[in-house]
């Protein structure tokens, strides 16, 4: 097991660069546990504070900061809902020099110089055109992955479904009420492209067999911190892959589902 830490394995990686927009997926669990081996305590703050030096004073941080709840129906509230994606989201929504979007089902924490054009986003489509996941192919935007596998979490994939429309899911809108950050209440409509529960698409192993091809043509990257299975990729070099997967092979690297053509 490795002695260097992890925030400076990172650096010395050297995948980061100055004035990228950085899309970080992360599970902190087993680097917390490698953390501990060595007597130390793996502090999320840290691990951001050093992603800001990377990136610099011209890059961006976007860490996911999604909640499904209000497809439920219950209530969003800006400062009081909080995120489903992991403890690194969780401790930048704590902190002075991040802010939250505003979409009440896919937010994100945010930092740096596109931050006041992300907060400006109003879109009501979680996937589609105009949203945030457009953005990141406009700005060239790389993923970072921490302690998952290559395309889990990767949600830039369903983005690519909207655009390119896909059989087994359709758009679908929620309504339900929101509280701002003004503290103003009211009822609010937004829309997701949903999975089709009749055609019933199952996950391919976390899009398993798509990654494992990237990998080969070296469109994602990948390296291990001793157990910690770390991957970057940029977004624009996977768009072009994830559609022709959809419109040549009917998504059978990403799902299975009702209706599926067979392959030839």
């Amino acid at each position: 097991m490795t002695e260097m830490s992890f925030s400076h394995w990172l650096e010395q990686l050297g995948w980061i660069q100055k004035g990228d927009c950085l899309y970080v997926v992360s599970d902190m669990m087993e680097l917390a546990k490698h953390e501990k081996c060595f007597g130390r305590r793996l502090v999320m703050d840290e691990v951001i504070d050093k992603l800001q030096e990377l990136v610099g004073e011209q890059g961006t941080l976007l860490f996911p900061t999604f909640n499904w709840d209000f497809c439920k129906g219950v209530a969003f509230d800006y400062y009081k809902t909080p995120s489903r994606t992991g403890a690194l989201s969780k401790a930048a929504l704590k902190r002075a020099d991040f802010q939250r979007t505003a979409h009440p089902i896919y937010s994100f924490a945010v930092w740096g110089k596109f931050r006041d054009e992300l907060m400006a986003d109003k879109s009501v489509d979680s996937f589609g055109k105009g949203t945030i996941f457009e953005k990141m192919f406009d700005w060239d935007a790389k993923v970072l992955d921490i302690g998952v596998t290559p395309l889990q979490g990767v949600t830039y994939v369903h983005h690519v479904e909207q655009m390119v429309g896909v059989p087994y899911r359709y758009d679908k809108a929620f309504t339900a009420d929101y509280t701002d950050a003004t503290g103003v209440c009211e009822k609010r409509t937004y829309r997701m492209y949903v999975r089709d529960l009749v055609k019933d698409p199952q996950y391919v192993k976390d899009f398993l067999p798509l990654a494992e091809k990237l990998q080969k043509e070296g469109i994602i990257l990948s390296e291990e911190y001793d157990n910690v299975d770390c991957h970057t990729m940029k977004i624009r070099e996977l768009d072009g892959p994830v559609r022709e997967e959809i419109l040549e092979n009917d998504s059978r690297n990403l799902y299975r589902y009702h209706g599926q053509k067979e392959a030839e």
